[in-house]
Parts: C-alpha cells; sequence; structure tokens
C-alpha cells in the first residue's frame, strides 16, 4: 500500500486523492459496452528523489511562481511524497494536477505559463532546473496521465487569492504533511475495463459521509501504462486518522446501489 503526504497544494476544490497499490486481473468481470465518461482529467509526473534530497527537491517546487489557478478549468495540484519505507528505485514523489478537460491541459502546455513554471523559457531558468534535478532526483521525472471518472468531494474551500498559495520552505526541513493520501492501483485485462469501472459506478459509497474525507477519484490510463497498471484509487483524507478510521469500519467496501447489478467491487 503506498501512503502519501500532501504537500505545497494549490486548489479551487477540495483535493481529490486516494490510493494504495494492488494488482487486479478482472477475469470475473463481464465486459459491457461502454467505459466511463470521463470528469476530469490528470496529469502526473513521479521522481525518484535521492536520499537526502527531499527538503531541497520540496523547496524548489514551494518556491515555483505558477499561474496555474488562474487558468481556464484548472482545478487542483498537488505534491505526494511517499511515506514509509521507500526502496530507492519506486517513485517517492508524485506531482499532481486536475483539469476539467484534456483540451485545457494541451492549452497550458502550449502556452506562457507553462513555460513560466518551466525555467521561464530563458537559457538561464532551464539550466537552473536541469541542475536542480540532477542534484535532487535519480534520471528524469515520467510522465503519466489518466482520465478522471466518478468524481466525489466535499464542500471546496474559497479559491486562493492570485490562484496560488506561497508555502514557506527552507530546504533543510521536511515540509508538514497537510493531508493524508491512499492509492490503489489495478492492472485491468484488455476488454474488460468497463465492467471494472462500471462496478466502482454501481456502488453505494458512504465516502462523503466519513469524518475527515476530502475526495476520490477513479483514474483511468490514458494511453499504454509503463508500469503495467491501467486504473488507480485516488482520494484525500484529512489526515492518516481518519484514513484508518474508515479503513477498519463496516461500510468500507460499500454496497451495490439499488438496482445497480454491480455485485461487489474492487474499492477501498
Amino acid at each position: 500500500m503506498f501512503m502519501w503526504f500532501l504537500v505545497a497544494t494549490t486548489s479551487l476544490v477540495h483535493p481529490v486523492a486516494r490510493a494504495s497499490p494492488r494488482v487486479l486481473l478482472a477475469r470475473s468481470v463481464v465486459p459491457t459496452m461502454a467505459v466511463e465518461t470521463a470528469e476530469r482529467y490528470v496529469a502526473t509526473n513521479r521522481f525518484r528523489v535521492k536520499q537526502g534530497r527531499g527538503a531541497a527537491f520540496e523547496k524548489r517546487w514551494a518556491e515555483r511562481k505558477s499561474r496555474l489557478g488562474m487558468l481556464d478549468g484548472f482545478r487542483f495540484f498537488c505534491m505526494l511524497r511517499l511515506t514509509g519505507e521507500w526502496d530507492g528505485e519506486a517513485p517517492n514523489y508524485i506531482s499532481c494536477t486536475v483539469w476539467e478537460e484534456e483540451a485545457q491541459f494541451d492549452a497550458w502546455k502550449k502556452g506562457d505559463a507553462f513555460k513560466e513554471a518551466h525555467g521561464g523559457g530563458t537559457i538561464g531558468g532551464v539550466a537552473s532546473m536541469v541542475l536542480a534535478t540532477m542534484k535532487n532526483t535519480k534520471g528524469k521525472p515520467k510522465v503519466a496521465l489518466w482520465d478522471g471518472l466518478l468524481p466525489v468531494s466535499v464542500v471546496p474551500p474559497a479559491p486562493t487569492p492570485g490562484g496560488w498559495r506561497e508555502v514557506e520552505a527552507d530546504g533543510k526541513a521536511m515540509l508538514d504533511g497537510e493531508v493524508y493520501v491512499a492509492m490503489n492501483r489495478f492492472s485491468v485485462l484488455p476488454g474488460m475495463e468497463s465492467g471494472f469501472e462500471q462496478r466502482f459506478a454501481s456502488r453505494e459509497s458512504t465516502l462523503a459521509s466519513r469524518d475527515g474525507f476530502q475526495g476520490f477519484l477513479l483514474l483511468r490510463r490514458d494511453g499504454a501504462p509503463d508500469d503495467g497498471f491501467t486504473h488507480s484509487t485516488l482520494s484525500v483524507w484529512r489526515d492518516k486518522a481518519a484514513f484508518e478510521a474508515w479503513r477498519g469500519s463496516e461500510d468500507r467496501a460499500g454496497k451495490p446501489k439499488p438496482g445497480g447489478g454491480g455485485g461487489a467491487g474492487g474499492a477501498d
């Protein structure tokens, strides 16, 4: 199970995240005609930050200037830091940006805001970014793009003035986690995607009523996965205690919706 603290967040809505790695070969799921409609578009970058360089890595992100919060379609940004032991090879940090639609993400990539966030488009800025990457991380970050399905969120906070929060970081101490994030990862067999997704959709979830719950998305990989995982759940909790209380509860797995015909699903 991968557990994460959320650091350096910016949002126009509450976070939508949860995850713990588990492989599901959905042989028992009966295929249906259509997959679930995407309601969000999620872009992630996976980093392997070197031992002892976490605080410096976080500082660079905390001080990064960005106009994301002012852009059409932007919903949420966070930096996730792995909790527990790290094997030195798997990603231990993930940046996560949530958009309303893929077209708005593409527009950001082609615009000035993207250049400003990646070295400012100047030779000196790009060189500084490359040098920091060499110091702090093992290799280049790996992109993973996702369709966001079945969003559940609580009432969002007021938008951040100016669209981007300022987070103080000294480069020596790790930033405090702001929320607790868990993720379940799944490998769904080809042809089984729609049945897998609809089993999630057919469940009667009580997440929104749980103390400390902040948001949920089911993620579907956009493009061929480089790690074998086609889907992931992503949810955010106020803290680890709130997540553990839900995980130990009787209503954790949820129930099929009346008339939904979904049976037992694979959701935590």
